[in-house]
Formats: structure tokens, sequence, C-alpha cells
């Protein structure tokens, strides 16, 4: 009995669905036809600017994405963020437990290696930001900037102090060394005389009217070259040895760089007159100068001293606990 009255229940709302759906079919309108647009009801509206109730807004955004990030000032780096856009960020946060472990992997020997420990680390605990929604990576990090950058990584990721860096002052004495004791270079006054702050480089312009811009390297393009050497020397390809001591400061941006654009760079420079091959050696030796990292610090007398950047323990003593028997019982 309860199936029949079921069947005679769709076999209605088969009848009523056949019959609205005859009723909706177009018809051509006629002059006695009325006006039913007054209560179709207002246009739709676009919405694409409206907050939808499950959006967020822009700034519950950004302190969502800050959870555990602290914002370094950019002149507080080595470069005093001379070669990064206006209005760029920098963000870091503590190193955690599987990449201290990797870390402690890392061999002092291999410079290689080493390189892409330290891009390691600074990859995944370091973020920058450049202004207007601008395309920026952590390989748009300026070389000298990074070391900086990895101490800053590290106090924040022993803030009991678990970790001492130290370097001797003399055979009897040692300090705590902090990532603002390291002086990591000084600009001469004969290369700052052609930074430009609208383009934030370096602009030399020579009396034959040529232009030749250069920069700071940075880890995106030195990261690129070490690659590439590596490459070429594995399959015994030919480099060519003399431009690759210009090309970390006249390559501007490592987007887009390939074998392919650097090739075609390398081609460029031949045209270089005697001028511009004797002016970019001055540079690079200037910087191969300048950058020479030291700690700084005051003596028992007041008086301020410094000492080569040597840590005790080495590189590796970086994210490592330095009395790690302290955290047995």
């Amino acid at each position: 009995m309860e199936n029949e009255i079921n069947e005679e229940k769709l076999k209605e709302f088969a009848e009523r669905a056949e019959k609205g759906k005859t009723s909706t079919t177009v018809s051509k309108k006629t002059p006695d036809t009325p006006d039913t647009s007054e209560v179709i009801g207002t246009p739709i509206q676009d919405t694409s600017n409206v907050q939808k109730p499950w959006e967020k807004k822009q700034e519950q955004i950004d302190l969502a994405n800050q959870i555990g990030w602290h914002q370094i000032p950019i002149k507080d780096l080595p470069t005093q963020g001379m070669f990064y856009p206006n209005g760029t960020e920098l963000t870091i946060r503590a190193a955690v437990a599987n990449e201290i472990r990797h870390w402690s992997t890392i061999s002092e020997e291999d410079l290689s290696l080493l390189d892409d420990m330290l891009n390691y680390v600074i990859e995944r605990c370091a973020k920058i930001k450049y202004p207007d929604s601008k395309m920026s990576s952590w390989r748009d990090i300026k070389e000298i900037d990074r070391f900086y950058i990895l101490l800053a990584i590290r106090e924040l990721t022993f803030v009991n102090g678990e970790n001492k860096l130290q370097v001797k002052t003399s055979e009897t004495s040692k300090i705590d060394v902090t990532k603002d004791m390291v002086k990591y270079i000084t600009f001469d006054d004969r290369i700052m005389k052609y930074y430009s702050p609208e383009e934030r480089l370096f602009i030399l312009k020579f009396k034959s009217g040529k232009t030749l811009k250069i920069t700071i390297p940075s880890v995106g393009i030195t990261n690129w070259l070490k690659n590439y050497i590596q490459r070429k020397r594995l399959n015994n390809e030919v480099i060519d040895e003399d431009f690759i001591n210009f090309a970390p400061f006249v390559i501007l941006d490592w987007r887009g760089l390939n074998d392919d654009s650097y090739e075609q760079i390398i081609l460029s420079s031949h045209n270089w007159s005697t001028s511009e091959i004797s002016v970019l050696t001055k540079v690079k030796d200037i910087f191969a100068d300048t950058v020479d990292p030291v700690v700084r610090y005051q003596d028992e007398e007041g008086g301020e001293r410094e000492v080569p950047l040597s840590f005790q323990g080495g590189v590796k003593a970086i994210f490592l606990i330095s009395d790690p028997f302290g955290e047995l019982v």
C-alpha cells in the first residue's frame, strides 16, 4: 500500500515538473503582453570588491603570516639597505630542530657545501618582501648581508643563551660575540660617490659617454655562478675565467639567468674598452679589501679593539649548544 502511494506521488511530481517546464518556454512578445521588467528585481550588482564573510582582511593575513616571524630593520644590515628597493621588509624566524640537525652535518672543509648550508638556513628562516607586491626571494639578499642575517636567526633560536659564539682576543682570553659586534664591510668613498639612491646601485659614467651599472652581489647571482662553474668543470667545458671575476658585480639580477643569457653577457663584455676594464678591476679590488669581517670590542681599559672573525668551534658552532653535556641531568 505504501509503495503505491509513493509511486502516485512520484507520478504527480513528474507531471508538475513537465507543466512547469512547458510554461517557462520563451514566447513571442505581443503588444498586449504586460511589461514584467518592474517585478523582476534590481540588476545583479558587482560584488568583487565586497568582502565576503569567509574572507580575511589583508591586515589579518599579514598578521597571521608574522606569527613566529620577527622583523629586522633593513637599515641594520651591513649594506644599510642601500641596495634594496625603498620599503623592503626583512623578517626572520628561529631555526627548528630539523634544520639544526641538518646544520650539524656541515663540513667546513668543503666550501661549496658550506655555502649550500648557509643558503639552506637563509631560505627557510628568512623572508624578504619588496614593496608594491614586487616578486622577491631569499636569493635577492645581498651576499654581504647573509652572515648578519644568519647570526640574527641564531640569536632568535637560542634566546636563553644556550649557544655562545666566542672569539679569542688573546692567548688567555676570549669574548662572546653578537651580530652587532661584527663589522662586515667598510664602504669606500671612491666608489660610494657613484652610488645612485634612485636606482639603488652604482652608475659608472665614462668620458666616452658609455655607462656601466654595477651592484653588490646577491646570493642568487653567486649561487648560480657557483653551480655554473661546477657543472662546466665536471663536463670539462671551457670557462671564461676572466669574466667570472666581474660577473657578480655586472649581473644585476638572478632572474632569467641561464646559460644562454650568461653567454650573451660574456659576448657583450668583449666590447669593453681598456678604461672600462681598468675601472671594473679597481672596483673589484676595492670591494675585496673592504669586505673583511672583524669583531669589535672594548678592552678592560675601555679602548676599542678588533679581532678577525673566527669562531671557537668553527662555523658549525653557530647553531649548536655550546655545552651540550650541561643539558644532561
